[in-house]
């Protein structure tokens, strides 16, 4: 079995270096990375890994990995806090570090499956994968904006998706906040305001809550903030990711100056 495994190793691991990121979900622009490229001080590139093998007569696991490669940053924390929503900490963040830990991922995730398919095996044929995609979203002003994507399936009903948005000050190496964004976020009425722009009917529709809650998945342009809410967060399973975007004009008065001047917000 060992022997085997590793054929299917060197048979299946693909890894690639590309300056432009791969994969997509409907939300994510196919222009993300040109838009990225615009204002961009630094060189963007990408490591993939593919896998897959067989635990079982009935049962394969599949996964499959995208993370950036920034070259020519440096700064530790910026770098921590990067790679952080990834599941990686290293103590540097080599092209060559970050490929082994892509690897260790694969395996830990091979070796789990392998223990749980002596627990259970479907009785038809079933492909169970997991999968990750890191993606430049957009880069002006040195703000870099990245979307984490996760999906996969490994049983049950239906599988599984989320995106996670982390803005990061490259100016000041850290990890932008709503504290960073609004005067003081308590005085801010979210529910009245996000209710007011989920314009999806569709997906109000299925509503969970009856107060929709600011959370920390955001991106912004100089126009408008866009907060995001994953499946079961706030709306059933079927409404699949949440998206509502608020005109900086309806927040204004709750905006620091410094931010409205450094976004250029009309």
């Amino acid at each position: 079995m060992k022997t085997i495994f590793l054929a299917l190793a060197t048979a299946f691991v693909l890894f690639s270096c590309s300056p432009k990121t791969t994969g997509n979900k409907g939300i994510i622009p196919e222009n993300a990375n040109e838009l990225a490229s615009e204002n961009l001080p630094f060189a963007v590139d990408s490591l993939q890994l593919q896998d897959s093998i067989a635990v079982a007569k009935t049962l394969k696991l599949r996964t499959s990995s995208t993370i950036l490669l920034f070259p020519t940053l440096h700064n530790k924390t910026l770098l921590d806090s990067i790679y952080s929503p990834s599941g990686i900490r290293l103590e540097t963040y080599s092209k060559e570090k970050l490929q082994k830990e892509l690897v260790n991922q694969k395996e830990a995730y091979f070796s789990q499956g392998q223990e749980d398919a002596k627990e259970y095996t479907p009785d038809f044929e079933q492909i169970w994968d997991e999968n990750s995609y890191m993606k430049v979203f957009s880069n002006q002003n040195d703000v870099l904006t990245i979307s984490y994507e996760n999906d996969g399936f490994s049983g049950g009903a239906h599988g599984y998706y989320n995106i996670l948005f982390k803005n990061f000050d490259l100016k000041t190496n850290t990890v932008i906040q709503l504290s960073d964004v609004f005067k003081d976020i308590n005085k801010v009425d979210w529910n009245k305001i996000l209710m007011k722009n989920f314009k999806n009917q569709d997906q109000k529709e299925m509503l969970l809550v009856d107060k929709i809650p600011v959370n920390n998945n955001f991106y912004f342009d100089s126009q408008n903030i866009t907060f995001v809410y994953n499946q079961y967060e706030i709306t059933a399973y079927a409404a699949g990711v949440v998206e509502i975007s608020i005109p900086f004009s309806e927040l204004k008065p709750y905006l620091k100056p410094e931010f409205i001047s450094r976004n250029n917000i009309k």
